[in-house]
């Protein structure tokens, strides 16, 4: 059974159409990186799923249970499912590392603060940010506190992670950490879908690997196959223009 299918997705702003007919399936355990130019239909794709912008057709299924995007129930439901992390990190600056990472677990899924608690230090300690969790976010850097937001997903023990360009706030010598983090999530077989600029990252960690270009995923396939031996001539052409870092 597929993690997560998506089947024919559609969505505009206003008269123009940014998903023009998405099918996508990921399985457990996959990451599934997205790439293509600007405006392409990325990080839309990952607001619909979502549910933070509505969808005008199609349908999204996580495990065959499909979203009701109608449905504020069933658009909960999916945020119990399905995390996402954003290029900026939305760190509650009044609250501590391990407050932010603590916060949605007991207020919003009514867990037991102790066992949160427990749990949220264990999260620090893997993105190695354990020693920083009464630290405040203005007193970090970016990648620490974009490790913070990973661990703050992690926290609500999503079955899917979405990553939208979490690298590209960051000054350059700060993105490895957080990729590093990326990459143990990765072992550990989480299921995530990661749009990103990094390309020799995405061609690393990756299974499979969506070309988007005007809404439309023009063409899916390995790493190898993308990067390697693209079939379409705009694929091709990105390869080309694209800063290889």
């Amino acid at each position: 059974m597929s993690q997560l299918e998506i089947v024919g997705l559609k969505c505009s702003y206003g008269e123009h159409r940014v998903l023009d007919g998405i099918n996508l399936t990921v399985n457990p355990g996959e990451i599934v990186s997205l790439i293509g130019g600007s405006g392409s239909g990325k990080s839309t794709l990952l607001r619909v799923i979502m549910g933070l912008t509505k969808p005008e057709g199609g349908a999204v299924r996580v495990k065959n249970d499909e979203v009701d995007y109608d449905s504020a129930q069933s658009v909960r439901e999916i945020r119990e499912k399905v995390a996402i992390v954003f290029q900026q990190y939305n760190l509650f600056q009044n609250m501590s590392v391990l407050q932010n990472v603590m916060v949605t677990p007991v207020k919003v899924q009514k867990r037991d603060p102790s066992s949160v608690r427990e749990e949220a230090l264990a999260l620090l300690e893997k993105v190695g940010m354990r020693h920083k969790s009464e630290a405040f976010p203005a007193n970090l850097s970016g990648g620490q506190q974009q490790r913070v937001a990973i661990s703050r997903a992690l926290a609500l023990k999503p079955q899917i992670l979405l990553l939208d360009e979490v690298t590209s706030a960051l000054d350059p010598e700060l993105v490895g950490e957080v990729l590093n983090t990326v990459r143990q999530l990765s072992r550990e077989g989480m299921t995530m879908i990661l749009v990103s600029h990094e390309m020799n990252f995405v061609r690393e960690v990756s299974h499979k690997v969506a070309m988007m270009d005007q809404g439309k995923i023009i063409e899916f396939g390995t790493p190898d196959q993308i990067f390697g031996a693209p079939q379409q001539k705009r694929t091709l052409d990105f390869m080309k223009k694209i800063a290889w870092h």
